[in-house]
Order: structure tokens, then sequence, then C-alpha cells
């Protein structure tokens, strides 16, 4: 038996295979949002970085302002800037600018900043003003000093090269985090959606590619998990349609095998009812009026079994039937079957017809016996069954047959008090031997059924089916009497 394994499978590169575009989008993801966080980052150390200037010269000041007249010397002044790593700082209290040190030689100022009246887009817009501009040789910042009792205003000038290098510094050191985060979390996200998708779906893929090369194989199933999320559906419910699927198969062979069959012994069969038929129509002859009785049933019984050997061959076989439309009264076709019926039943099955006695039908006579003889059939055998099992020993079986003119057509219900059908019958309804849930039933009953009231034209379904028992409906609609192919 060939099994899954040795199922030839036509994957794709591992290039570009779903794991590959997998991992190279979650390194692409990470790093997009690693650039998101950068870019608010940088500037944020920039600022970082200036706001430790600002209060570096702040304590500079300080140092300048304690001492006698405020006068350092050269040498002080230049450890202080060095210390404070500005080249010059100058303080604004109550409106008055004092400028505290500064170095002999002119700065080139690049650009001017205020550091407490700028947002995080300005601050952004900033730093990378700082990156492109490489020419510049300082830039001067403000700002107020944050530790002052009184307003405070530290105004410095400070080297852009050794800026520049800081964030440059800080830039790869976040690069080099960026990469290491992005490979760690492309692996872990890569590996969870690897054993939780990627191969369960290659499994899937797997069990669909076999299944559709051998639907016969059960090994092709797909192995079901006991997971809840979409994939365990996907999977329970390929599971389902590969064995709803390979019962249909196993049926439609079944059927071929029965079409086959009628195939061959249907002209035989014929023949001996053709015997029958006439040896039946000698008693007919006989002078014995109980021989008479009896003899006017078996012709018209034989007669129907002719019919149905020819109507089954063209069930199984592609081909047309004729309908020999009539117009005749329903309430003796429906006695017809209720005689059937109680000999068959032996009596213990109560009737009921309810067709009016004038109402007349326009259609085939013997196709129309045969859907309702299959309707009442099914109805008497499920009640025998099952009426126990269902709580319904004590309730006498009955089957009601009615009818009526509705509009331009005209409805017959088959209405009995079983147990229901099953939800596994009714889901299976009309489907060729599925016999509807009924032990030793071939199915075929409801399929001709529906296939003869279709033929009519008409409609055929069930209206109701439960504990109180079920209803089926035949609707016809009005025509006039013709013979038609059915198709």
């Amino acid at each position: 038996m060939k099994s899954v394994a040795k199922i030839a499978l036509k994957l794709p590169p591992p290039t570009r295979s779903l794991s590959a575009r997998l991992l190279v989008l979650t390194i692409v993801f990470v790093l997009v949002g690693e650039v998101l966080i950068y870019v608010p980052s940088i500037a944020r150390h920039r600022e970082d970085y200036l706001a430790q200037r600002i209060e570096k010269a702040r304590l500079a000041a300080l140092t300048v302002e304690a001492v006698p007249d405020a006068m350092v010397s050269e040498m002080l002044g230049h450890e202080l800037l060095r210390h404070a790593d500005v080249r010059a700082i100058s303080l604004k209290r109550a409106g008055v600018r004092i400028f505290i040190l500064a170095e002999t030689m002119p700065h080139e100022i690049g650009a001017t900043y205020d550091l407490d009246r700028v947002g995080i887009f300005g601050l952004i817009g900033d730093a990378f003003a700082t990156f492109w501009n490489g020419d510049w040789e300082s830039i001067r910042v403000f700002a107020r000093s944050p530790k002052d009792a009184e307003e405070v205003l530290v105004d410095i000038v400070v080297d852009a090269e050794p800026l520049r290098d800081s964030m440059v510094d800080y830039s790869v050191r976040i690069l080099v985090l960026s990469l290491v985060l992005a490979a760690i979390t492309a692996s872990l996200i890569y590996f969870s959606i690897h054993f939780l998708l990627v191969r369960p779906m290659r499994r899937l893929t797997l069990s669909l590619v076999g299944f559709q090369q051998d639907p016969e194989n059960a090994a092709t199933d797909v192995r079901v998990s006991n997971r809840r999320d979409e994939i365990g559906v996907a999977q329970r419910e390929l599971r389902h349609m590969q064995e709803e699927v390979r019962q249909s198969l196993r049926r439609q062979a079944r059927l071929a095998a029965v079409g086959s069959a009628v195939s061959k012994i249907n002209h035989d069969l014929r023949n001996m009812l053709a015997t029958a038929a006439v040896l039946t129509d000698r008693l007919a002859l006989a002078r014995d009026p109980e021989v008479q009785r009896l003899a006017q049933p078996l012709i018209a019984a034989l007669d129907r079994a002719i019919n149905l050997c020819t109507q089954t061959l063209a069930f199984t076989r592609a081909g047309t039937a004729r309908l020999n439309l009539t117009s005749f009264t329903l309430r003796p076709l429906v006695e017809e079957v209720a005689a059937d019926l109680l000999i068959q039943s032996e009596g213990r099955i109560a009737w009921r017809n309810e067709v009016p006695e004038a109402l007349s039908v326009e259609a085939d006579r013997d196709a129309l016996f045969r859907v309702l003889f299959n309707l009442v059939k099914n109805a008497g055998e499920a009640m025998t069954n099952r009426n126990a099992a269902a709580g319904g020993a004590n309730r006498a079986a009955e089957i009601m047959v009615r009818a009526a003119s509705v509009g331009e057509g005209l409805t017959i219900e088959v209405i009995d008090n079983g147990p229901g059908l099953p939800s596994e019958a009714r889901q299976h309804l009309f489907e060729a031997f599925s016999s509807a849930g009924r032990s030793g039933g071939t199915g075929l009953g409801l399929v001709i059924a529906r296939d003869l009231v279709m033929s009519h034209g008409g409609e055929f379904g069930l209206v109701r089916t439960g504990p109180e028992g079920t209803v089926f409906r035949v609707t016809l609609p009005e025509r006039k009497a013709e013979n038609k192919a059915v198709p």
C-alpha cells in the first residue's frame, strides 16, 4: 500500500519556500521597527548630550561667580571650559546677559538651538541636521538651568565634531543591538511559526496531493491533532471531507456495479415477467369470480414490475425514459398503494386516505405510484423498526396521505407518526445507496422518487421530521396530458 511519505510532491527550492520568505520578512519587519525606534532615540541622545553640557557649564559658572569680582585666571578659565566640554559660557538673569567664560579665538556658529522650546519632531530634525552639516565648527545652545531657584538662562557654544562623533558611536551601538535583536527575534518567530503553521500546512498539502492521486488509499488522510485553532479546524474539516469523498466514490462504484448488473439481468428478468403476465392474462379469462378478483391486482403488479425494470435500467445508465402523461383520479391510486402496504405490513400499520374523491391529476400513473409507494414503504419500515427505540411502543403506527389543489398545481403529502429521521439520514437523504439510516435498504427509493417528480416538472422534499413524525411533500404543476421524455 502506498504511504504518504512516498508521494511525489514538488516543493519550491529553499530560497523560495514559505519558511525562507517568512524569515526574510521577519528580519525586515524587525529592522523597520528598530529604525522607527532609532529615529526618536538618536534625537533624544543629542538632547541629553547638550543638556549635560548645559549642566556642566552652569557648574563652571558657579565657580567663576564664587571668585571675588568674578575674575579667574586665563589658565583656570581654560580648564573650566575644557571640563565643561564647551567653548563659551554666558548667563542671562533678569534680562541681563553676563559673559562668564570664553575662548579668545572667535568661533563660527553653524546653528543656534533653544532646548526649552522644541518638540520631538524638532529634535529629530535638529539631530539629522547635525549629521548632514559636517562642516559646522560649532553650534550655540541655550536652555534654562533646572536647579536654580530663580530663572537663569545658560548660553553655551559647543564643538559640533564631538557631538557628531557621539551620535555616530550611539548609532553604531544601536545598529549592532538592532541586528542582534533582529536575529534573535526573527529566529524565535521563525521557529515558532514554522512549527505552528508551516509544518502543519505542509502536512495538509501533502495529504491533499496524496488524496488527489489515490483517494481510495486511507493512508493519505491527514493526521488530526488536538489543536483548537484554525489549523486544527482545517485538519478536522479536511479529514471529514476526505472520508465523505471516499464514501461517495464507493457509493458511485456500487451504483456503477448495480447498473452493470441490472443491464445484464434486465433482458432475462423482463422475459420472465412477460411469461408470468401471459399466464396471468389466461387466469383473468377464467369464469371463477374469485380467480378474476385476484387476477386483476396481480396483472397490475406484473405490469408495474416490468415498467420498474425498464425505469431502473434508465436510472443506472445514460439515456431517457418516457412519461405517459394521463389524467386520472388520485384517490384510487392512493388506495392501490395502501393495498400493497397493508399486505406487506400484515395490518400493523393504520392507514388514512384523505385525498378528495374528485381530485384528479395529470401525470404518469405508474411513475406517481412508485413515488407514493416508496414514501409509504419507507415510512412503514421506519415505524416498524424504530417505534420501540423511540419510546413510542404503545403508539399505533399510522400513515396518512392527503392532497389539495394549490394555485396552479397540486400538492401531495405523506405523513407518518414515526420517530423521525436521524440527523445522519437527513444529511444524505437523496444520495444513492445511503439507505437513509435504515439497515438493509439500498437508498434508491427517495432518489428515484425525487427524479420522477422532477421529471414531471415538480418539486419533492422533506417538510419536517421529529419525534412527532415525518412529512414528505410532492408538488406537481398543472399541465396537459402529453408524452414527454425524461431528461
